[in-house]
């Protein structure tokens, strides 16, 4: 094991320019050290990196490396900071898991230090911090050290850990940022396939109202209605549960009906973009096939299930649905169908919806986020507030310049 007083840090910060890290290496090497971490940096023309160095094999005593590593700032114009690390703490591995936390919404002032100081007074060390978005539109990713988090009064590390997010989620919400708050470990897991809860997340509220009226002019022409609760997302698993009021009605008018529905603006580009980024895409709903079939038919989507409303030789809905039917209950077997037609775990699975007991798929998936929850706190990683759909894709780690790089590969094949 390297000498304590011979394991030296070295940050080095100033204006770029290339070799940098040429001559800095170089001048280590020259002084006997060996390098055991680095992590280096450059953002607008300014350059950071910060090094861990092992000189206990250097034949130079310790006053004349320091010379030797002070004099990069000559050659380079760089500041240079030296230190010493303490090598068991060094040497030994991570005992807690770090957080990556990503944040997003419309900018304002106050968010970096809200989320800083709320992270400090649960003594939470940020490890890095990067923006991913900037403009009017902001987004930003924080790693978090854990192992020390504490409250006052003290409890359990998982509980202040419990603490810490909750807050953290009641602060965003209460600044209008979404907000992702996930395990560095589980990000890291490479995800496969995207789940949406359709009715919960991807349909445009005002156009599911519209659905609606339409769905109960239809029905009094019968002396018919449906009753739909004040939560927007619960009219699929009514119409549902209520088939029968549907018989005798052709499956045409239906369809027409089903054309009101619209999905949220930015919606279909997602799609495309998670599909040329290689994920695949499901669709899940308790709905009615032929009211959802143009929202069914858009580009980019691998698996697509719902309920199918059962039809007469005449084309008139009988009433009833085929089996299996799909209910809340039973879309995590659907997406245990799918995993297992795709060969993947649920660590790789990202589940998109509300978060309420409709959307019990989302439990113990890779990331799970919550869209528009209101009021309600839901046990996921993510909450996301907007109805941007396409801002999903800051949740994923995926940043500003790649969704724009993507955004015209898929222009460019479009003319093609």
């Amino acid at each position: 094991m390297p000498v304590s007083n011979f394991v030296l840090s070295l940050s080095a910060i100033g204006l770029d320019s290339p070799g940098l890290v040429s001559k800095i290496t170089h001048r280590i090497l020259q002084l006997g050290g060996n390098v055991l971490d680095v992590e280096e940096t450059c953002r607008r023309g300014l350059f950071s990196i910060f090094l861990v160095i092992d000189f206990s094999a250097s034949p130079l005593p310790l006053d004349e490396i320091h010379t030797g590593l002070q004099s990069i700032e000559k050659e380079t114009g760089l500041k240079v900071i030296l230190g010493t690390c303490d090598v068991p703490r060094l040497c030994e591995p991570d005992a807690f898991e770090h957080l990556l936390v990503t944040v997003l919404g419309v900018d304002r002032p106050g968010i970096i230090a809200g989320v800083s100081s709320l992270f400090h007074r649960y003594n939470a060390n940020i490890e890095s911090c990067r923006m991913i978005a900037r403009g009017t539109f902001f987004s930003m990713e924080m790693i978090v050290t854990t192992g020390e988090v504490r409250t006052d009064p003290p409890v359990s590390l998982p509980e202040a850990l419990d603490a810490m997010k909750q807050e953290l989620r009641d602060l965003c919400a209460g600044l209008n940022q979404s907000v992702v708050i996930q395990s560095e470990t589980a990000y890291r897991q490479a995800k496969k396939i995207v789940v949406f809860d359709v009715e919960s997340c991807l349909i445009e509220e005002e156009s599911a109202r519209r659905f609606l009226d339409a769905i109960n002019e239809r029905l009094s022409r019968l002396g018919r209605s449906i009753e739909i609760q004040d939560d927007p997302a619960s009219w699929a698993q009514i119409l549902a549960d209520h088939a029968t009021l549907f018989q005798g009605i052709p499956v045409e008018a239906m369809e027409d009906i089903g054309k009101e529905l619209t999905l949220h603006r930015g919606t279909e580009e997602l799609l495309g973009i998670l599909t040329s980024m290689g994920y695949k895409v499901a669709l899940l709903s308790t709905g009615f096939d032929c009211v959802l079939r143009n929202i069914y038919e858009v580009e980019g989507v691998d698996y697509a299930f719902c309920n199918t409303l059962c039809t007469d030789e005449t084309g008139r809905v009988t009433g009833e649905l085929e089996e299996p039917v799909l209910t809340a209950a039973t879309k995590n077997e659907i997406l245990e169908f799918i995993m297992n037609m795709e060969g993947i775990s649920r660590d790789q699975v990202v589940a998109v919806g509300d978060g309420s007991t409709r959307s019990r798929f989302m439990k113990d998936v890779g990331l799970s986020i919550a869209c528009k929850p209101g009021d309600r706190t839901p046990p996921t990683d993510g909450v996301f507030s907007s109805d941007q759909m396409l801002n999903i894709l800051y949740c994923l780690g995926i940043s500003e310049s790649d969704i724009a790089r993507h955004r015209e590969e898929g222009e460019s094949g479009g003319r093609g």
